[in-house]
């Protein structure tokens, strides 16, 4: 299932490196029975060895999370390939799990029916008793599908339970939700209680950085940041470290209207553009980009100006 799974993200890769929409809209047609499908097949078997974190300029880090915690974090197999073979080789997605027992640098995590010990660097903590109101950004996973998603809280009725919508997933994804007619980028959906964290500022878990690469920004969704360095997973599920200085933070919430000229995630980086629409309510913006016509619906948090 690891391969099977490795060989549709290298395939999504693939496509939208040729400036197709339709490898993302495919790499989100994950129902919730094949997320579960995927997840345990990528984390019931017992690797040899000990895992460690791939990348040795990354200072060892302690966790918040505690035991019973849910957190999110890479299927073990994957991370031990990473050990293996190094952090650039392999393709990540981040799902929850549930903290066993934390440690200093390293923590016990519960995945399916196995336990292993964890680089702490990898672990996102999900703390008990979350409450969000209207216009938070949270950090989850797609409770009906599988894997992290940042979402924005559309009606916070029950605090506990917030109504959202997902941000991650494309808006004009084609696959249908539970209801057979709304798209899954356009669907709301309650959060079960103790399964979201409040991202409260830039640089946090689950925000997005700018970095710098020659005359390129790239893309990338922070997992941790520690010292003078930033840990984060970029396009198509790939991870690096780079140093804090050529990592600029994103804002959460874009302050933006239409005509505004923008930088917005495009194919793994960032593009220019302008700003033709804003839904706050739905945290999306509007964009065209630079010698398109057509316009292209981008998260908060993926635009800057």
């Amino acid at each position: 299932m690891k391969l099977k799974l490795s060989l549709f993200l290298m395939s999504a890769l693939v496509l939208s490196a040729c400036g197709s929409s339709a490898a993302t809209n495919e790499a989100n047609k994950t129902t919730a029975n094949s997320g579960a499908t995927n997840e345990k097949a990528a984390n019931t078997a017992t690797p040899v060895g000990e895992a460690k974190f791939p990348f040795p300029d990354f200072p060892a880090v302690e966790t918040t999370a505690k035991a019973g915690d849910v957190v999110l974090v890479p299927s073990f197999n994957w991370i031990m390939d990473a050990t293996e073979k190094g952090g650039d080789q392999v393709t990540f997605i981040w799902y929850n799990q549930t903290m066993a027992n934390p440690g200093k640098e390293m923590s016990e995590v519960k995945f399916m029916s196995n336990t292993h010990k964890v680089p702490n660097a990898y672990i996102i903590p999900i703390a008990p008793n979350g409450k969000a109101k209207k216009g938070d950004i949270l950090l989850t996973w797609w409770q009906s599908g599988s894997g992290m998603q940042r979402a924005i809280v559309v009606d916070d009725a029950n605090p506990s339970e917030p109504i959202v919508r997902y941000l991650d997933i494309e808006y004009d994804n084609p696959a249908k939700a539970k209801d057979g007619t709304t798209s899954i980028g356009q669907m709301d959906e309650k959060l079960k209680p103790n399964t979201f964290v409040k991202i409260n500022a830039p640089m946090e878990p689950g925000s997005a950085t700018a970095i710098q690469d020659g005359a390129d920004l790239k893309h990338g969704q922070v997992i941790r940041a520690a010292g003078e360095k930033v840990f984060v997973q970029m396009f198509a599920g790939k991870v690096g470290v780079f140093d804090k200085s050529r990592c600029q933070p994103v804002p959460l919430v874009p302050e933006v209207r239409e005509g505004d000229s923008v930088k917005a995630k495009r194919y793994g980086k960032f593009s220019a553009g302008k700003v033709a629409k804003v839904d706050a309510k739905i945290g999306r913006v509007w964009v065209k980009f630079d010698g398109s016509e057509k316009e292209e619906v981008i998260a908060f948090g993926d635009v800057m100006k």
